[in-house]
């Protein structure tokens, strides 16, 4: 689905689109269109300035106001109706610790335990008969399921601290 570059509302069917005249990308919601166009006809540019959102960080012309907490924050259309519903934490995602929570923890201290020994047993081999394909490859699979864990945890700790 398309959103509004001027409010961030979802569009349905009825998208505007200003013609190639006026240089103005993005669709736009009705409410939005006349307004960017109004400022438009006014100044022959468009002045108003785009801002962005406090939850999802996209710029837009129109934000709308919502308390949060004790702060008076501005969103886009979709974030709005997310924050006033009460969803959000009072505490922003930056405030979190730095450390890791203790499942995040263990599924990383598992995915480097995984790594090690699959790099062990392909490197170990079979013995004295010398490496087999079964060996090489139950090892390269093992030391890549391990590596995909750690990843996965450092990504969703990078997620959880807003740091993307």
């Amino acid at each position: 689905m398309t959103s509004c570059s001027g409010c961030g509302i979802v569009l349905g069917f009825k998208k505007y689109k200003f013609q190639k005249l006026y240089r103005v990308p993005g669709k736009f919601c009705k409410n939005c269109m006349s307004l960017v166009g109004k400022d438009w006809d006014d100044h022959g540019s468009i002045t108003l300035p785009k801002r962005p959102c406090d939850l999802c960080q996209t710029e837009f012309y129109f934000l709308q106001t919502a308390w949060q907490g004790q702060k008076q924050k501005h969103f886009c259309g979709v974030c709005h109706k997310v924050a006033i519903s009460g969803i959000l934490p009072e505490k922003s995602r930056k405030e979190m610790t730095n450390k890791f929570p203790i499942p995040m923890l263990i599924i990383g201290c598992l995915g480097g335990v995984l790594m090690v020994l699959g790099m062990i047993f392909t490197l170990m081999g079979g013995g004295e008969a010398g490496p087999n394909l079964v060996n090489i490859l139950f090892g390269a699979f093992t030391t890549a399921a391990g590596f995909l864990l750690v990843r996965r945890t450092i990504n969703n700790r990078r997620l959880m601290l807003g740091n993307v």
